[in-house]
């Protein structure tokens, strides 16, 4: 009896070895996952603000093409004439 007793607690220390491996090595494929779970998710946030990046210099781009235009109309045309205040006060001097 106390051999079949010192066997079955054996074969019971055996198997309950045999279910830690298994479960450390289901325990490591599971963390196997989830690391590369985070690697895609740290590229994919990478690759989002890469994207919002260039949105945001897209509409910046464009709102400079926008504004442009009105820049140009503002400016003064090359018939323009810049007064001179050497002109000026030669005027002045020709009035009296």
């Amino acid at each position: 009896m106390v051999e079949e007793e010192a066997y079955a607690s054996r074969e019971a220390w055996a198997h309950s070895i045999g279910l830690s491996q298994a479960t450390h090595q289901e325990l490591q494929t599971h963390r196997d996952h989830v690391y590369a779970h985070e690697t895609y998710l740290q590229a994919y946030q990478t690759q989002l603000q890469l994207h919002s990046t260039l949105i945001q210099t897209q509409h910046q781009t464009e709102l400079l093409a926008l504004r442009e235009p009105h820049r140009k109309a503002r400016q003064p045309g090359p018939e323009a004439r810049i007064p001179d205040h050497r002109d000026a006060s030669g005027d002045a001097d020709n009035h009296i």
